[in-house]
């Protein structure tokens, strides 16, 4: 039957739906993440205008005669860009974005070898010792270099303290003397709806998929014109009662589809007595 294909099309879609508000739900303590909404769209239909005599001169039974669905897909994921709110930390190597649009930019490893420029806005950095502890190398919480001017940014051993600078510089005290050894890289992304969403809570851009140079619509910030907030991090975006809304609505047009399929299944079993 076809109300019952309808059913079932609709209802696995309204799973990826429930999957992606679970998804919001979960990262709701992730520093710098930003929450994602489902967009649907309808499948096709077909139009059934029902004619007394079989042909279009007849005139017509109904008015608009029955517009027969297909169900609906999942048609794409948006993202919310909305800045979250600051949470003061005064750790010396958290910092904050405060535009929309902007990212810190991290070198990834590849399985192959290989690394490729991710953005993220989680601004949770770490310190980890590289070239036998002789060096140590700025990361994300997940172990992935963090991205400066000049590449990768690397400090030499045996400094007394470091911490980062509302323009991204990399401020490192050896003795009475304090210098800046790097800067963070920060850019502007235009075409944010562009950005896939790749795991620990960084995203990348298919400049084969694109079809353009990802340097089109992604534009280095200088220092000067950063922005951040050192000694803070940026909260996740997700509204929690929004997500729960969502999820109840969810859920109960999963049973309402799941119901469609019962009684379908009992129409024909009723049908099925009725001939026998």
């Amino acid at each position: 039957m076809r109300n019952m294909l309808n059913a079932a099309t609709t209802m696995g879609q309204l799973q990826q739906r429930i999957d992606l508000t679970s998804n919001n739900l979960a990262n709701t303590d992730t520093y710098g993440y930003k929450s994602k909404q489902a967009q649907f769209s309808s499948l096709l239909f077909q139009q059934i205008d029902n004619m007394a005599g079989g042909d279009a001169e007849s005139p017509r039974l109904t008015p608009e005669g029955i517009r027969v669905g297909s169900g609906a897909r999942m048609a794409h994921t948006s993202m919310n860009l909305d800045v979250g709110t600051l949470q003061q930390t005064d750790r010396a190597l958290d910092i904050a974005i405060q535009d929309a649009n902007r990212f810190f930019v991290v070198n990834a490893p590849l399985e192959n070898g290989e690394s490729e420029l991710r953005y993220t806005r989680a601004g949770n950095f770490y310190l980890q010792p590289v070239n036998d502890n002789e060096q140590v190398m700025l990361t994300t919480n997940q172990g992935v270099p963090v991205q400066g001017q000049d590449g990768p940014i690397l400090i030499d051993g045996g400094f007394d303290d470091i911490g980062l600078n509302e323009n991204g510089d990399v401020r490192v005290t050896r003795g009475d003397q304090t210098e800046t050894e790097a800067t963070l890289q920060v850019v502007d992304i235009e075409r944010t709806r562009t950005l896939e969403a790749v795991g620990a809570n960084t995203y990348r851009l298919d400049e084969a998929e694109l079809g353009v140079p990802i340097a089109d619509f992604v534009n280095d910030i200088a220092p000067q014109a950063a922005n951040l907030h050192p000694g803070a991090l940026e909260s996740s975006n997700v509204d929690m009662a929004k997500e729960f809304t969502d999820l109840i609505e969810a859920q109960r047009a999963y049973s309402f589809n799941a119901r469609s399929i019962s009684m379908g299944d009992q129409m024909m079993g009723l049908i099925g007595s009725m001939r026998s």
